[in-house]
């Protein structure tokens, strides 16, 4: 079994043993997609399991968020369970973003987010304590809460902590107050001394982790240190489940599937009667919450539910547009923002900012010392946008007035 960290620039894996950097030849992965791309959310269902569960869950997410169930993948774990149901914390992947990702790595086993191994890793060097662990990645910061060592919130920012730096208003008014408690810090924001000395100065009391395999750089192989550990996850949501019947597992434990299913067969044929009327009781309650659900459901669409899931699908092709409107096929507009940030130099003066992020275009005005400067700048522009036109360049007291237009953000920046 190999943990494989697929979170960030780098991937990086751990087989028990060594651990290394890029893709690692074997046959059973415990793969954590990037979290960067995710979203997460809480709901409290009726059931705590079963094969309806997940279509529920489905649903509900392809509601909310106006995309089509088809193209989502999602994966959940409970995190409070009561009389009446449970909450679940539920991640949102497209679902060809998990199939590309399956197909580079041909032999995954499970597919997972790469904040699990991070709790799974937390759990096991830090047992059952209160913790707060934050995931400094290039381009994403997720903080994690871990109750008694079990998951219970889970927040993503698409920002990294190169971005961090630079942007200290981001970090003082949305990362720091949700620093409480005991800290730890992992990713590659754990190992830049410039970004830990300024992140001090807001969080006195900061860990970062060593295991003994990877001494120093035990922040960047921690997620996948959690990952090759994912039987021992509290949270065990998976986007693709490991596969019983690959072909290496069966033939390396066919004695022990063998005298499983003996036992199964066994155990069916003596099918006692009082299990037979659990199971008459369960249908009963399945019957009565599937009435309430379909209530439900008619209130929202305003019309009679007889079949949810084909009545609700139609519904969802009437709100297409929502989904251009949620922006979920578009860059956050801090990879805009970034990118212009990135692209400032010594000698650039930077007025004014104008523009869409549903386009995706923007009209940056201001003032430059000389035309090297502003030569410079229009450059590195080019790195992050596909289009960059000077719009207006003239010759003031101040120096060079400048108006320049930008759009389209380039992928992989």
């Amino acid at each position: 079994m190999i943990g494989i960290d697929a979170g960030s620039a780098a991937i990086k894996w751990f087989d028990g043993e060594k651990f290394g950097t890029g893709l690692k030849e074997g046959k059973s992965f415990i793969t954590g997609v990037s979290s960067k791309t995710v979203f997460v959310k809480k709901s409290f269902y009726p059931v705590c399991r079963g094969s309806q569960l997940r279509k529920m869950i489905l649903n509900d997410v392809s509601a909310d968020t106006g995309v089509e169930a088809e193209n989502l993948t999602i994966s959940f774990c409970p995190v409070r369970k009561e009389k009446k149901g449970c909450e679940f914390l539920i991640f949102i992947e497209k679902k060809e973003t998990i199939d590309s990702l399956d197909r580079s790595l041909k032999e995954s086993s499970v597919i997972t987010v790469d904040i699990i191994g991070a709790a799974t890793a937390a759990a096991i060097l830090y047992g059952e304590e209160d913790l707060t662990i934050v995931d400094f990645g290039a381009s994403k910061t997720a903080i994690l809460s871990l109750k008694a060592g079990k998951l219970k919130e889970v927040e993503i920012f698409r920002a990294g902590f190169p971005f961090l730096k630079k942007n200290r208003t981001f970090l003082e008014e949305r990362l720091v107050p949700r620093l409480e408690g005991r800290v730890v810090i992992v990713g590659g924001g754990a190992l830049d001394s410039e970004f830990m000395n300024i992140l001090k100065e807001y969080v006195q009391s900061l860990e970062i982790p060593e295991i003994e395999i990877f001494g120093k750089e035990t922040p960047l192989y921690f997620n996948a240190f959690g990952l090759y550990h994912f039987r021992k996850a509290s949270c065990k949501a998976a986007f693709k489940e490991f596969s019983l019947f690959s072909s290496e597992f069966f033939i390396k434990h066919r004695s022990a599937l063998i005298t499983g299913g003996a036992i199964i067969f066994a155990a069916t044929i003596l099918f006692t009667v009082s299990q037979f009327f659990a199971y008459i009781h369960e249908k009963k309650n399945y019957e009565l919450i599937s009435k309430e659900y379909k209530k439900v459901v008619g209130k929202v669409l305003q019309e009679k539910v007889l079949v949810p899931e084909i009545q609700v699908s139609q519904k969802l092709s009437k709100l297409k547009k929502l989904k251009s409107f949620l922006l979920l096929d578009k860059p956050s507009i801090l990879f805009s923002l970034s990118g212009i940030s990135k692209s400032v130099v010594e000698g650039i003066k930077v007025l004014k900012l104008e523009g869409s992020a549903v386009s995706e275009s923007f009209r940056i005005s201001g003032y430059a010392n000389e035309e090297k400067s502003l030569k410079v700048f229009t450059d590195n522009l080019s790195k992050y946008f596909e289009k960059v036109n000077t719009d207006k360049v003239k010759k003031v007291t101040r120096g060079i007035q400048f108006s320049i237009s930008v759009s389209g953000v380039k992928s992989g920046v």
